[in-house]
């Protein structure tokens, strides 16, 4: 009972920052207007100019605009699934799922947003969201368990593992500038794109393990794979958001890059989705009220 209120105290500081990081960042405005900057590889880049992405370029400045959208719909979402973890198991990874969502959100923002007055918010944001996903993790850890270990879920660890093979979707820029030795596109005016290296150097190998966890019916992977399949359906509507910014803000976006970043995630994602209900559904027939 303890560690549930510690949990939903923290989740409760996680909706309020998000709220006011989100917000300001969608919706604050200093009067700003666009300029150009030389980078440190030589090529002039357009800045955003206004708000707290004023100093970014105009690409990632609408990236994180339509981030910051999305951001304030999951909250929503959260705000439910915190107040209804009482329900069931399925709820609870719901909620663990959104909190890690959300928990991404916060680490993009403090190692891929130029320095600005938000800076301190960023950093609390990070730190309320990673307490509560390690007391939830706690808690899942204790109280999940699936009605029957015996059902085999093939088809649930494959298309895991394939949801982990997006992440390397990134060396079709990457491998291309290591051969050239030219930056790719992505990094415009930044040194690097921490982003990149999550995706494949964490989130790669991790959907890998967590598949072969659930073909070995591992009991850790009946709380793993919901996180995973989670936190896909989140990037297909976080690309969708970021897509929309882009088009409200002009920006132009390579044919490739829109099947490769934009389509390939959005398919993965509403599959996920879908394959995510029916595996919970399996697991957990039925909700069990729990106090």
């Amino acid at each position: 009972m303890k560690t549930n209120r510690v949990i939903t105290i923290l989740s409760v500081f996680v909706i309020l920052l998000v709220w006011l990081t989100a917000g300001i960042g969608l919706f604050y405005t200093d009067g700003g207007s666009p300029r150009y900057f030389e980078s440190m590889h030589g090529v002039t880049v357009q800045l955003f100019g206004d708000g707290v992405y004023a100093n970014h370029s105009f690409v990632v400045a609408g990236v994180r605009k339509g981030t910051d959208a999305v951001m304030l719909l999951l909250s929503i979402v959260f705000l439910v699934a915190t107040t209804k973890r009482s329900l069931g198991n399925k709820v609870k990874l719901v909620h663990a799922g959104t909190l890690f969502s959300i928990m991404y959100y916060a680490v993009t923002l403090a190692f891929e947003t130029m320095y600005n007055r938000m800076f301190l918010a960023y950093a609390a944001l990070l730190s309320v969201t990673f307490f509560a996903f390690v007391f939830t993790m706690i808690d899942l850890f204790v109280t999940i368990r699936p009605v029957d270990e015996n059902v085999k879920h093939t088809k649930t660890a494959i298309f895991t593992m394939l949801c982990g093979c997006a992440g390397l979707v990134w060396l079709m820029d990457i491998i291309p500038a290591t051969i050239t030795n030219v930056p790719p596109d992505f990094v415009s005016i930044y040194t690097t794109s921490p982003t990149k290296f999550l995706d494949i150097a964490i989130f790669f190998p991790s959907y890998i393990l967590i598949g072969i966890m659930l073909l070995r019916r591992k009991m850790a992977s009946y709380i793993f794979v919901p996180l995973a399949l989670t936190f896909v359906t989140f990037i297909a509507v976080v690309v969708i958001g970021q897509t929309i910014s882009h088009m409200i803000y002009d920006v132009y976006i390579p044919i490739h890059q829109l099947i490769g970043y934009v389509g390939i995630f959005v398919v993965l994602g509403s599959v996920s989705l879908i394959v995510n209900i029916k595996f919970m559904f399996t697991c957990w027939p039925k909700s069990e009220i729990r106090g």
